[in-house]
């Protein structure tokens, strides 16, 4: 086991703990993680809220066929968001614009610093824009409140979304 699977026994686990102390439903804040969600909603029987499906919800709510994606490389390189959505065109940006961001998250995650991830966030946008796309789907939560405003982009943030359907839930 190496990698993003070391998290899923302590995810199943933590689900499973929280539903023996009353919880109600299990919330995930962290796109990335949501490669184990099967295992753990197997694991718990009260319901499990995506932050996938209810990104993709919303999208399709608001009737956005189109949309650019900014995560880590992980979600990424799982696509989550794809395999939801195929209905959906998720477009992502080229290797070195995602090299940035992960570099820049890494940095911000590590130093506290959020200097390189907001410049290559940044870009990542500029580069979206130019692909005549009008709204940017958020898909890392470590994101939230460090894109910054690009005109004419409509960014629309999963931990935003999962807050909602939170609510939405209680």
């Amino acid at each position: 086991m190496t990698g993003i699977d070391k998290f899923s026994p302590f995810l199943t686990r933590a689900a499973k703990d929280l539903e023996k102390s009353g919880a109600e439903f299990v919330v995930m804040p962290c796109n990335t993680l949501h490669v184990h969600e099967k295992k753990i909603r197997s694991a718990i029987t009260v319901p499990f809220v995506s932050i996938v499906d209810a990104s993709v919800l919303r999208l399709r709510e608001m009737k956005i066929t189109r949309i650019g994606i900014l995560g880590s490389r992980l979600t990424n390189k799982h696509n989550l968001f794809k395999q939801r959505a195929p209905d959906i065109t998720f477009v992502s940006v080229p290797s070195v614009l995602q090299n940035a961001i992960d570099t820049g998250l890494d940095t911000f995650v590590v130093l506290n610093d959020s200097t390189l991830l907001r410049k290559a966030l940044h870009k990542a946008c500029i580069f979206l824009k130019q692909q005549d796309l009008h709204n940017v789907l958020v898909a890392c939560t470590d994101f939230n409140g460090i894109i910054p405003p690009i005109r004419n982009i409509a960014i629309h943030d999963t931990l935003d979304i999962l807050v909602r359907a939170t609510i939405n839930m209680l």
